[in-house]
Order: C-alpha cells, then sequence, then structure tokens
C-alpha cells in the first residue's frame, strides 16, 4: 500500500513542487486549500506527471473546516507519512497598523493550526513513524516590521518545529523545518519550489537535524 503526504497550504509553488516530489517518489497526495476551482486544476496537472492525488476544500484558519477536510483525506489516502504544512498568512503590513484581531487570525493560520492538523493525523502519523514538515522562513531570523504577521509566523514556526521535534521522538515521528532565505521562485536557481523540495526530502529522508538553514 502506498504512503501519503497531506499538503496543508497547497498552492502552485513550493507545495505543488513538494507535490511533484513526493508523487515521483511513490507517495500519494492529499491537498487542503481555500479553493476548490485551484484543487482541481492542481490535481489534473499531477494527473498529467502520473501522480495520484486527492483534494478537501477548507479554509486553513478554521480548525473546523481544517479537522473535516483532514479526516476526508484520510479516508481517501489510507496511511498517512507526511504532513507538510506550508499554510501562512501572507499580508504585508507594517507591524503598528495591523490589528490584534488581523495578527491572531494570521497566527493562527501559520502556526497554531499546525497542531489542529497534527492532532488529527497524529494516530496515522504514529502508525507509519512518519514525520511533519514545516516551511519556515528568512524572516524568523530577521524580521521585517513591513512584513508583521509573516515575520511572526515564520518565528513562530521555527520555534514549534523544535518544540514538536522534542516532544514527538518517542512516537519516532520526525519534525523538521527548511528555512527559507530567499524568494521562491520557479526560475531562481536555489529557490526555485523544485530544488526547496529536494532539501526537504533529504531532511526527511535523514532526519538528523530539526532545522536546515537554506
Amino acid at each position: 500500500m502506498k504512503k501519503a503526504i497531506i499538503i496543508v497550504g497547497m498552492g502552485q509553488g513550493l507545495s505543488m513542487g513538494m507535490a511533484i516530489k513526493f508523487g515521483k517518489e511513490g507517495y500519494l497526495i492529499g491537498m487542503i486549500s481555500r479553493s476548490e476551482d485551484k484543487l482541481r486544476n492542481y490535481q489534473q496537472t499531477l494527473d498529467t506527471l502520473g501522480i495520484q492525488s486527492f483534494y478537501s476544500k477548507a479554509d486553513v484558519g478554521d480548525e473546523y473546516q481544517l479537522e473535516e477536510a483532514l479526516v476526508s483525506l484520510v479516508k481517501q489516502t489510507g496511511e498517512v507519512a507526511v504532513l507538510f504544512y506550508n499554510a501562512v498568512d501572507y499580508r504585508y503590513k507594517n507591524i503598528l497598523e495591523e490589528s490584534i484581531e488581523d495578527l491572531t487570525k494570521g497566527f493562527k493560520i501559520s502556526v497554531a493550526n499546525v497542531l489542529t492538523a497534527l492532532r488529527s493525523l497524529l494516530p496515522q502519523l504514529t502508525k507509519s513513524k512518519g514525520a511533519v514538515l514545516l516551511t519556515g522562513g528568512g524572516s524568523a531570523n530577521f524580521p521585517s516590521p513591513e512584513m508583521a504577521s509573516i515575520s511572526l509566523g515564520k518565528a513562530g514556526i521555527k520555534n514549534l518545529a523544535y518544540q514538536l521535534n522534542a516532544v514527538l521522538k518517542d512516537k519516532s515521528i520526525f519534525v523538521g523545518t527548511v528555512t527559507v532565505s530567499g524568494g521562491i521562485n520557479p526560475e531562481s536557481a536555489k529557490y526555485s519550489p523544485e530544488k526547496i523540495a529536494e532539501v526537504f526530502w533529504d531532511l526527511y529522508k535523514k532526519r538528523d537535524q530539526v532545522e536546515v538553514v537554506y
């Protein structure tokens, strides 16, 4: 039976790069995002590459929708070996102009609902001795006041990765993050989705460090 990777925050950039990489390695792909039209297009793209995929629509900022989507995907994919969390509150707004409400909502999308996804998939990940992979960013180390929510979110992801790695070792579940230090661009020699997906794959297979700064 094939194992599956569940991608929370599916998009045409890094998430698609991860879907293609893991799909070519023999994994089933489960995808979650807000737009069913886009999810359908992603599925068609993967189909042309011979990669089997499934999707479920959800607002990642809503833990109840996210939970329902995950339950649905597990029924479709079977054994889940990897949770890839790539959702982020991608807004350019100065910290002094941010509202508490928006920052709180952004933190939920970027960080807190990692726990929602993890708790939902924990039985699967425990059984498969799987992994949780989190997309980090350079703004965790070099925060920008013009990217307040993004910077706080990536700082949270880095911190969360170390915490979860420590507490899930006893269950033989690996948790790791790649801190992407540049802008993801398909034309970039270093920061293309394909290149970053290879870094994630290497981290996943080796399981020898919590964080790769790339």
